[in-house]
């Protein structure tokens, strides 16, 4: 019976064995299976991590992109760019939103079948184009060529801000505020002084030689006679130049104005010519007849153009005339004639040939024509665009004519600002109250205090200027 015993505990010892092998072998598979996948997790983990930094730097490529373009004023490019790096495949590329400014840059990595993919945002400010009036408050001479471009002489004294591109010519005093010449200054005659010693002018600048010395050195120094300045400096303060002017677009949108279709809509009493005599532009009108002896009403909108020849109780001095907006004359302008004009508004009045006044004629701001004019209320423009032919192809001009384009003489009382496209001149006992930009400068007339305009009058022609802001720190990081 013992026997027996033994021999049944030896089956359950066989039975318990197998069992105890079986259960070795589940927990030796199962932790052959969980280091396989660690092993394979690990393994995506690395690729993962390799894919994400190969996508880091496509994002860096694609901020230099972005940024780069901005610091160059150009559009970044929005094109996907491929790049291989560490065994993987990368790619950047941007995009811009609706807004045109907010662009999103993205990088892309690629390594053993794992993709990672960041992104970020930053603000590329459009650029501001902003126009500027600042040479609207000189008298402005653009031209380079010939040994006196600008000259100032006869019994005139200057007594506003002048600044000159070339060489002055001066003959006569200087009391303005502000001079700067960006040739030679060069003195000459018994008058010719740049302030007094008791009343130095602010500003001297002079890029040339002055009085044949660099200037704040020897008679040039600023408190040796005849050239007085507080403050004397071969850089120019400024740096303005001449705006540009389309006589052409001009002509085709002023309106009322001598393109078809923009006549004169009630027309009463309007000279005949008056804007043009055709439909073309080609300086068709020898003389335009801006003053009449009958009254005129030109209207198109809020744009008008009206004229009174007689006193009335809004023009106690003389005659009226009345102008909001930008108009375009194909031809010459004469003001001649014992007229005294007082007019009110603000407008640019285009003149496609020369500008001449005579006699006794008078135009201003104000109904006695004194410095009490403000031409931020009434400024009016007047602009010639020169042409002597009737394709500009010859300009009026002391080269080619030998006539001034701009000619002030008589005893006038002007008070406008002034545009030449060539030769300006003012003579006489003529007073001109108002900024000039001309290619050339010829002064002898009287030229008081200048007023400025701070609001230019519509198609007042002004330079530009654009102006850029530095692109956003990259945000809204993604990934």
């Amino acid at each position: 019976m013992t026997r027996r015993v033994v021999q049944d505990e030896q089956g359950v010892a066989l039975v318990l064995a197998l069992m105890a092998m079986v259960v070795l072998s589940i927990l030796t598979a199962g932790l052959l299976t969980v280091v396989a996948v660690n092993h394979r997790t690990t393994l995506r983990s690395t690729e993962a991590r390799k894919a994400f930094g190969i996508a880091e730097t496509g994002l860096a490529y694609a901020e230099g992109n972005v940024y780069g373009a901005a610091a160059a004023h150009s559009a970044p490019a929005t094109g996907q760019t491929s790049f291989n790096q560490d065994g993987g495949a990368g790619l950047y590329w941007a995009t811009v939103s609706g807004d045109g400014h907010t662009w999103t840059m993205h990088g892309q990595g690629t390594y053993g079948g794992v993709t990672r993919e960041v992104s970020a945002q930053a603000d590329v400010p459009s650029p501001v184009t902003v126009s500027e009036s600042g040479v609207w408050n000189y008298l402005y001479a653009d031209s380079t060529n010939g040994a006196c471009p600008t000259t100032i002489s006869g019994s005139t004294t200057v007594a506003v801000p002048t600044f000159t591109r070339g060489n002055l010519c001066l003959q006569a005093p200087f009391t303005g505020s502000q001079l700067e010449v960006g040739g030679n200054l060069m003195l000459s005659g018994g008058k010719a002084a740049v302030g007094t010693s008791s009343s130095p002018v602010a500003t001297l600048a002079v890029a040339g030689t002055c009085s044949g010395v660099t200037v704040g050195t020897g008679v040039c120094n600023g408190s040796t006679s005849p050239i007085y300045a507080k403050t004397t400096s071969s850089k120019l303060g400024v740096n303005p130049g001449m705006p540009p002017v389309n006589l052409s677009n001009s002509y085709a949108t002023a309106n009322p104005g001598p393109g078809a279709g923009h006549g004169c809509q009630t027309g009463s009493g309007t000279p005949n010519p008056f804007f043009d005599n055709d439909t073309t532009l080609n300086n068709s009108v020898p003389s335009i007849n801006l003053f009449p002896s009958t009254a005129y009403d030109c209207v198109n909108g809020t744009n008008e153009i009206k004229w009174t020849p007689t006193i009335t109780a809004a023009c106690l001095s003389g005659s009226c005339l009345y102008v909001n907006g930008e108009f375009f004359f194909d031809g010459s302008l004469s003001m001649a004639g014992n007229t005294h004009v007082f007019y009110t508004g603000q407008g640019t009045l285009y003149f496609t040939g020369s500008i001449v006044s005579s006699g006794n004629f008078s135009i201003c701001g104000i109904q006695d024509c004194s410095t009490a004019w403000n031409p931020d209320k009434n400024g009016i423009i007047l602009l010639a665009g020169c042409w002597n032919n009737s394709t500009g192809s010859q300009l009026v001009s002391l080269a080619t004519t030998g006539s001034y384009c701009v000619d002030y003489g008589g005893t006038n009382n002007i008070q406008v600002g002034t545009y030449c496209a060539t030769d300006y001149h003012i003579s006489g006992n003529t007073t001109n109250m108002g900024p000039v930009l001309a290619n050339t400068l010829a002064l002898n007339g009287n030229l008081s205090t200048l007023v400025p305009f701070h609001i230019m009058p519509p198609g007042t022609p002004l330079n530009t200027s654009t102006s850029y802001l530095p692109a956003s720190a990259p945000t809204y990081w993604n990934g």
